[in-house]
């Protein structure tokens, strides 16, 4: 080697420096190569970050990002928030990168979204590194699963989803196949539960006769008998009792449903569901018993008692009652004869005369006395005898305070003599019959209608009745009424009856039943409606139709009826006249030659014009023309050809003179029998008005009863628990007195939070909750827990528990607890009456507005909403029972100027028809809005809508006509909507209609402007 070839130290480290780069450039590039072409989708990411910092295209095409745009995106963007697991991905790909550094290596399923939102579900194959600078990355291997795979993943997960749930939650499940008479017990419930063994197949012999208690077989044969007819997704449930091993009495509470059944439709497999319910029987057991000692404790000291000692002349009052009289036992010494002189003179006597009656025939007595103290009330005065042999040694009884009940006694019979007010008013006689004893209470206008008095007719029972209706009619009237029992559906009729005079009346009857506690029909109560004048007035109606046809027809003039300008009519000598057979397309502007035609508002009443005959010969004619009533109008047409000299002309005018002159007679009497026809109609839509307000009336009544009995109820209650809680008064003070402040603090605290915060539950949620809340007060070391979760969520105060919570280690904790109830209870009565005397308030104020009469006849700006509310209200007794109501009222509304009174007719009629039509079963729907018509008019669109049977299409154009009815016969009058379309025409507003079974709409729009032309 020569000297000049000789490498430096220097030139040999930077030699073996190049050619380590350009072997460490050329492994980098080999494996670049085999990065982009590989075929499993490949990405680098940033493991602190979570950004990626590389990907391959096969990962472009599998997520549908471009590479760049990959750059920017983090693991949390491209995965759904949950996994299949439910497991949080942002949490789980956490724990899967730490699992990554703990073996070096990983592989997990794993969801991804690709960049248009779509899953993929992936199976990834993760390696973690760790560089010299302390970077931590990761490379993911992303492996698209197949959809078979997918689905077998999450089967598998549902699976164990399902054995989990079988075996957590404390119920039985079971599957009974009718096939084989064989039980199938899912999870091992039962077997822990009765301590056998059901590993084995189970069967309904094995269980009649060695778990099912025998008083309940009975029971399982009537509820497999509805099972068989079941259809799909019907739930039946059934409570029976069970023995274990030990012959211990068990409780079950079985929800049964048949989920398959066979070709021909007939159940083959029932899926069933038992639980424990031994605790809440027992519970339940032990509440009645509880229940029933209270309601004994209240019954006896409810009042002030007293006891007389007849044979030592010495009496005893209770504490009660000298607080009841305002009395001190100190001055006031518990005697007879001060007894005595707490009544006035004459009750005096009376109660003594019952003592001494009670002395000799030891029978028990009940009178209604005035207390005459300091605050004189009204009192009820009980006593009992005590003997022993046929000697009477003491009386015991009672004095309670019935100021309240008298006064509400009073308020119910003003109502009901108002009612019978109402009832006289309007004609209707009102009935109340008990189907099983078939006695009937008559009340209202009975002698304005029969000639009976109200005793006279309160002495027929269903019997007596029957015998008053026309032998004719009898038969078909019972039959009807047997069947309406029978179906517990109401009661509609038209009969004749007789009244005292022996003559005969015909009547409408419309009955509907009141249902008792088992849900049999009790009662039916109704209207009889005396419908003699309908009936004439419709026979008045037809002859004078009759006596206009045949005028119309047989009359020698050639007549056109017109609505408007259009020609809806014509009679015989028309077609006789003129040739032409069809009027359909026919109009006055072709008919007549008129070269200055203006239309016949600009005519004169008699106009000369020639008419064009079918074959288009023109001929002379005179035309008289006459407007009626509304839109319609007539013409008379004579014919003037054949007048051609002047005196056979003057011959012609004095026919036609004499003609005329007998037109007009006959038009006015037409004219007077159509004036006639109007006031009678006036009568009648006036009459069909109180009906409506008889219809309503037992509904009301009904109503206000309800409140009215709840006030009563929680009254009582609240007077209960005060004298309760004044006997134990001075020991609840004494005791509250000796607890920490800061103890009472949190205790005044948790009954204050449940003044306003309740939440009645029912049902499965509320046992759901009580046995939630148990189970905490158990962890919390609270003995008493079943009876504080039961009336916790009973009073619906369960939202206050956490307040209760802070006072639970106390060791007085249960008494506290109960004294702390007893004030809320009183409390809930309290709001209770207040919300029932909104309620009385409420009805009484629809009443008010739906019988009030403007006698001014101005319109007035009103709030449509509240109009309607008001029909609304009323109606409220026929609609809480089958039907729903929805309201979908647009809010605020302009004020709107109308005639109130009238409107209320518009809802009545509709909202009633609508009932009717869903035979009082269905969802009635009401909207009101504010719209803009095609004039940019402002518009209120009221929509009335049910889910009755519909109206056929092709009497959709005469439900509006007078006396027209798609009902039954005595189910309408038919005039209901001919006054709604009067009311309309009066507010100048319009009405529209669409049906179809089930569902009908009817629209009403009502100008806002009343100056408005809605046409």
């Amino acid at each position: 080697m020569n000297v000049d070839e000789i490498t430096s130290l220097e030139e040999a480290k930077l030699l073996i420096k190049e050619l380590k780069n350009k072997t460490i450039s050329e492994d980098f590039n080999a494996y670049k190569t085999f990065f982009e072409q590989d075929k499993d989708a490949i990405a680098l990411f940033n493991i602190d970050t979570g950004e990626f910092l590389d990907c391959n295209m096969s990962a472009v095409f599998l997520l549908g990002y471009p590479r760049d745009e990959f750059r920017n995106v983090t693991i949390k963007q491209i995965s759904p928030l949950y996994q299949p697991n439910g497991i949080l991905s942002e949490e789980l790909a956490k724990y899967y990168i730490n699992e990554g550094f703990k073996h070096g290596y990983t592989e997990f399923d794993w969801v991804h979204l690709t960049k248009n939102g779509d899953e993929i579900h992936c199976e990834i194959q993760l390696s973690n590194y760790k560089a010299q600078n302390g970077l931590r990355f990761a490379k993911a291997v992303l492996l698209k699963k197949s959809d078979t795979e997918i689905l077998r993943a999450k089967l598998k997960e549902k699976e164990k989803l399902l054995e989990k749930i079988t075996n957590t939650l404390p119920s039985i499940i079971f599957i009974h196949s009718l096939i084989s008479n064989e039980i199938f017990v899912i999870n091992e419930k039962l077997d822990q539960l009765l301590e056998i063994n059901t590993e084995n197949k189970l069967t309904i012999e094995f269980l009649r006769n060695n778990v099912i208690h025998p008083d309940d077989l009975n029971k399982i044969r009537n509820h497999r008998k509805k099972l068989v007819n079941a259809k799909f997704n019907q739930v039946f449930e059934l409570d029976i009792r069970v023995l274990n091993r030990s012959k211990e009495v068990i409780w079950l509470r079985i929800w049964e449903t048949v989920f398959s059944f066979t070709n021909e439709n007939l159940p083959m497999e029932i899926l069933g569901v038992a639980q424990d319910i031994t605790n809440i029987k027992s519970a339940k057991l032990e509440l009645k018993k509880r229940n029933d000692l209270a309601d004994e404790i209240r019954r006896i000291t409810k009042s002030g008692i007293w006891e007389w000692d007849v044979l030592n002349d010495s009496m005893y009052w209770t504490q009660d009652l000298y607080t009841l009289v305002d009395k001190n036992q100190f001055s006031y010494p518990a005697t007879k004869s001060n007894f005595l002189n707490l009544f006035s003179v004459d009750d005096q006597i009376v109660l003594e005369a019952h003592l001494r009656s009670t002395i000799l025939t030891s029978k028990p007595f009940e009178i209604e006395v005035e207390v005459k103290t300091s605050n004189n009330f009204w009192a009820k005065i009980t006593g009992k005898a005590i003997s022993k042999g046929k000697k009477t040694l003491k009386i015991i009884g009672s004095v309670e305070n019935i100021e309240d009940e008298r006064k509400q006694r009073i308020r119910l019979l003003e109502d009901e003599a108002r009612f019978q007010k109402v009832a006289d008013q309007t004609g209707l006689i009102i009935y109340d019959y008990e189907v099983d004893s078939g006695k009937i209470i008559w009340n209202g206008a009975i002698q304005k209608v029969l000639g009976f008095t109200k005793e006279e007719f309160n002495q027929l029972n269903i019997d007596g009745w029957a015998n008053l209706i026309h032998e004719d009619d009898r038969q078909s009237i019972l039959h009807d009424l047997d069947i309406a029992i029978q179906n517990r559906s109401s009661f509609r009729a038209k009969y004749r009856i007789q009244k005292k005079d022996l003559s005969y009346i015909s009547v409408e009857e419309r009955g509907a039943f009141l249902k008792n506690e088992l849900d049999d029909p009790a009662r039916l109560v109704g209207v009889l409606e005396d419908v003699s004048f309908k009936i004439e007035f419709q026979n008045i109606l037809k002859a004078n139709e009759e006596r206009f046809r045949n005028f119309y027809n047989f009359s020698s003039e050639a007549i056109i009826v017109l609505e408007k300008e259009k020609i809806i009519d014509v009679n015989l000598a028309f077609h006789k006249l003129l040739g032409y057979k069809k009027i359909e397309y026919l109009n006055l502007m072709t008919l007549f030659e008129d070269p200055l035609w203006e239309g016949l508002g600009l005519k004169p009443d008699t106009f000369s014009t020639g008419a064009f005959r079918s074959d288009g010969k023109l001929i002379p004619v005179q035309i008289r023309f006459k407007e009626l009533d509304g839109n319609r109008s007539i013409l008379s047409i004579l014919d003037l050809t054949s007048i051609k000299e002047a005196e056979v002309l003057r011959q012609a005018l004095n026919e036609i003179h004499l003609k005329n002159e007998f037109i007009i007679k006959q038009k006015m009497e037409l004219e007077h029998a159509f004036e006639a026809l109007k006031e009678t109609q006036a009568q009648l839509i006036l009459k069909e008005k109180l009906a409506s307000l008889g219809q309503l009336i037992a509904g009301i009544a009904h109503e206000i009863n309800n409140p009215l009995g709840a006030i009563k109820s929680s009254s009582d209650l609240i007077l209960s628990h005060i004298n309760i809680q004044l006997e134990n008064q001075e020991a609840i003070l004494e005791f509250l007195k000796m607890k920490n402040p800061i103890v009472l603090q949190n205790y005044y605290h948790w009954i204050r939070s449940t003044i306003n915060n309740n939440k009645d539950l029912h049902g499965k949620e509320s046992r759901a909750l009580k046995r939630k809340i148990a189970s905490e007060l158990n962890e919390l070391g609270c003995t008493d827990s079943i009876e504080i979760a039961e009336e916790v969520v009973d009073m619906g105060i369960q939202d206050t528990i956490h307040n209760l919570k802070a006072l639970i280690h106390e060791k007085d904790f249960i008494k506290l607890f109960r004294y702390g109830i007893d004030y809320i209870k009183v409390s809930r009565y309290i709001n209770l009456i207040s919300e029932s005397i909104q309620r009385v308030t409420k009805i009484l104020y629809a009443l008010k507005s739906f019988t009030h009469s403007d006698l001014s006849g101005n319109k007035s700006k009103i709030d449509i909403i509240q109009n309607i509310e008001t029909v609304l209200t009323l109606y409220n007794n026929q609609l809480r029972n089958a039907i729903s109501v929805v309201r979908n009222y647009e809010t605020p509304l302009p004020l709107f100027s109308c005639y109130p009174d009238d409107l209320i007719q518009i809802w009545t009629n509709l909202i009633f028809n609508s009932i009717q039509a869903m035979d009082y079963r269905g969802i009635l729907t009401v909207s009101v809005k504010q719209i803009k018509n095609e004039k940019n008019n402002n518009l209120i669109k009221i929509c009335i809508e049910d889910t009755g049977k519909g109206i056929p299409e092709e009497l959709l154009d005469k439900i509006f006509e007078p006396f027209f009815t798609t009902k039954d016969q005595g189910e309408g009058s038919g005039l209901g909507l001919d006054i709604v379309k009067k009311v309309l025409k009066k507010h100048n507003g319009q009405y529209e209609i669409e049906s179809k079974p089930g569902n009908t709409r009817f629209h009403i729009l009502l100008p806002i402007d009343p100056d408005v032309d809605m046409i």
